[in-house]
């Protein structure tokens, strides 16, 4: 009966130990991913931002050439923080009836 539970004893230490090492290995895999995922998310954020910059640096440049197209030579324009707005001249008042 002893030699049984020697056996039995073996058995499930080396179950257990396998078990562990199963899951030590499991856990430094998903450590290594989750690594992998982050440097992956902040370099998607940095093109991002620098998408988005060139989106706005492009609309920006676009704008300013429209305005200056729009525009009559004689009207006045003023500019302000890069934003370009033209001052519209009044209209003559209508006549009351």
């Amino acid at each position: 009966m002893t030699a049984e539970f020697q056996a039995l004893t073996i058995f499930v230490f080396s179950f257990a130990a396998v078990m562990i090492w199963n899951k030590i290995r499991f856990r430094k895999r998903v450590q290594a991913i989750e690594t992998r995922l982050d440097r992956v998310q902040k370099h998607i954020d940095v093109l991002q931002m620098q998408e988005s910059r060139r989106l706005l640096m492009e609309l920006n440049a676009n704008s300013k050439t429209d305005a200056h197209k729009n525009t009559p030579d004689d009207a006045p324009i003023h500019t302000d923080r890069g934003d370009v707005v033209r001052l519209m001249p009044s209209s003559p008042p209508s006549p009351m009836k």
